[in-house]
């Protein structure tokens, strides 16, 4: 079932739409992002703002997908199906936020799995 943007947004929720919205601002940010930190110009958000984002971000939306399961216990069939969709379509943004910022991760921590 394919819903427009609009309908989408407002069958998750205002909040969720915000959620998904910053987590898709930070997966954004992350090529940008060079182990480096920059204070001053547009640098000062891929640098420092969206890794703090992206650390709360790792907690925030695991916590909002064991809600979704949690208020399933006691939901009626639609309303089951609709938190089914949230909790897949928030698992797909951790996913890709976890994958986009692993470069960062691996540089800032002076890892490398090849080595």
């Amino acid at each position: 079932m394919f819903l427009s943007l609009s309908s989408f947004c407002r069958r998750i929720g205002a909040l969720r739409t915000g959620l998904a919205i910053a987590t898709i601002i930070v997966i954004a940010a992350a090529p940008f992002a060079d182990g480096s930190t920059h204070m001053h110009d547009w640098r000062l958000f891929p640098s420092v703002i969206a890794p703090t984002l992206m650390m709360m971000l790792v907690f925030t939306l695991p916590l909002d997908i064991t809600m979704a399961y949690v208020f399933m216990n006691d939901a009626d069939a639609l309303e089951t199906e609709r938190l089914q969709m949230i909790v897949r379509f928030e698992a797909i943004l951790l996913a890709l936020m976890i994958l986009s910022w692993i470069p960062f991760i691996f540089r800032v921590l002076d890892f490398s799995p090849l080595s």
